[in-house]
């Protein structure tokens, strides 16, 4: 098992007496710890001890004569868990009680193990190594438990167990808790799906992880990130307990969605900024056009006005008829730039009458005169023969076929066609263009949005307000528009629909 927190070849061993004297022990020792030190006489030795760490003294109990029994008392004194291994001649058989009253970890004799040295010397820092590691483990463990929300519960899920970080968390005491069932600290908000998964995990054995929503006493919220271990009986493999071990995530989760909204709130501010720019300069663009019909063609009146007899009549009531219906056109987009802030808080109102179909649409054809001429599209109108009359806002259902069908002619290739159809249950309105078409069929309906790529450049030829004025208003006045692929003519296929009923 490898452990993460700690590296088991992170020991230090003193070598002392006959055996620090062995070259070629000592060579192969220095390569399995971390330091290694060599003494044979005492002031040398209590020196090492006194100035460096030492989890192992492995040597002989005397050299030449000289015991290390003094020394080594001092050594246990002072750190009665550092780690001794003691070969004994048969020279040291005065001091062998002397030695057995050390407790040492090992005893050897030095005879017959002298061939086994290195295995002895390995063996004894594995021991330390495990008993240190087991120590660290149990300390992080430890740590872990203390800043959790701990509980433990039988097979049953009935409550055995709770630490003090739980009662400090879930406002629960131990009286209040123990032997009801963890369902206590049920959230409604959660699923039953949930604890179905959890329970099936859980009676199988496995360890089971999920973040929980959980109820406090107080009936507040809090987050946590739930681990619940199984306990088996070693012998029956029946689970006898579990433990749940929650950390507490609310204050995490809460800072997390705030740095989200606010970014969220930024990118927004963002995108708005931008599309507020894309906008001017589209809608600029957009009063550019009928400006230009107006200058021109009164332009044209006032230089000829002294010879104005000589223009034809017909002539001068079309240009008088294009300045006018330019004017409108501009009325109209500032009318929608108005209209749509209303729209969009509820503040608009509407004037229900009784009007022909046919006749409103006929007239927003007739006011896209000028615009479909300047595009050189045609636009070709068809009915079904019926006079249909409904009963709505006429203004308004104006302005859903002229923001339709301004797009058509500005997107469009050569030619615009409509239809209207209606019968005992609905009108079908149809309004398609031979351009390229529409990909995002929903999101073309959201503010500044426009069917076209670019920028802020002239493939963008609209103000990118239209299609969301006719979404609000088609919501309002109950009526449906969806997009399709012109099957006919190959671009865009706007389908306005009303249930005469409604």
């Amino acid at each position: 098992m490898k452990h993460v927190f700690y590296e088991a070849n992170q020991l230090s061993a003193l070598i002392i007496g006959d055996i620090a004297k062995d070259e070629e022990f000592i060579s192969l020792a220095r390569n399995i710890c971390k330091s290694l030190h060599v003494g044979i006489l005492m002031p040398q030795i209590q020196k090492i001890i006194l100035e460096n760490r030492v989890d192992l003294v492995f040597g002989t109990l005397t050299y030449e004569g000289i015991s290390y029994l003094k020394v080594l008392e001092e050594i246990k004194q002072r750190n009665p868990d550092m780690g001794i291994i003691l070969f004994l001649k048969v020279s040291d058989a005065d001091d062998l009680y002397d030695a057995l009253a050390l407790k040492c970890s090992r005893y050897f004799c030095m005879k017959t193990e002298k061939e086994h040295l290195f295995k002895h010397f390995k063996d004894g820092l594995d021991v330390i190594s495990n008993k240190d590691i087991f120590l660290k483990d149990t300390q992080y463990f430890n740590a872990l438990i203390e800043s959790s929300v701990v509980s433990q519960s039988d097979a049953k899920g009935n409550v055995t167990y709770i630490n003090s970080n739980f009662t400090k968390v879930t406002g629960y005491t131990q009286e209040e808790i123990i032997g009801k069932n963890h369902r206590i600290l049920k959230h409604p908000s959660n699923g039953p799906e949930i604890f179905q998964d959890m329970w099936e995990t859980i009676s199988q054995g496995k360890v089971w992880r999920e973040r929980v929503l959980n109820r406090n006493k107080d009936g507040s919220d809090f987050w946590a990130d739930t681990i619940i271990i199984p306990f088996k009986d070693e012998k029956t493999g029946e689970i006898i307990q579990y433990i749940a071990i929650r950390r507490d995530i609310t204050q995490m989760l809460l800072e997390r969605r705030a740095v989200q909204a606010r970014e969220i709130r930024a990118n927004e501010q963002t995108k708005l900024s931008e599309a507020k720019d894309s906008f001017l300069i589209l809608f600029t663009h957009e009063l550019k056009t009928p400006l230009n019909a107006i200058i021109n063609f009164s332009q044209y009146l006032y230089k000829n006005m002294y010879r104005i007899e000589e223009i034809p009549k017909e002539k001068r009531l079309h240009l008088l008829s294009q300045i006018y219906k330019s004017a409108s056109m501009m009325l109209e987009n500032v009318t929608h730039i108005l209209d749509l802030s209303k729209l969009r808080n509820h503040k608009i109102n509407y004037t229900y009458t009784l009007f022909n179909l046919k006749e409103s649409i006929q007239d927003v054809i007739d006011k896209h005169e000028s615009l479909a001429l300047e595009n050189k599209k045609e636009v070709v109108f068809q009915d079904d023969g019926s006079e249909t009359y409904i009963s709505s806002d006429e203004f308004r259902f104006k302005q859903i076929i002229a923001n339709i069908l301004s797009n058509a002619i500005k997107y469009g290739t050569s030619c615009v066609e409509i239809f209207l159809l209606c019968d005992k249950e609905k009108i079908e309105i149809i309004i398609e263009d031979d351009g390229k078409g529409i990909s995002d069929k929903k999101g073309v309906f959201e503010l500044y949005e426009q069917s076209a790529n670019g920028n802020t450049t002239m493939e963008k030829k609209g103000t990118g307000i239209g299609l969301n004025f006719v979404k609000l208003l088609c919501a309002d006045l109950s009526f449906n528009c969806i997009i399709e692929d012109s099957l006919s003519l190959g671009g865009a296929k706007f389908i306005i629909t009303k249930r005469l009923k409604d």
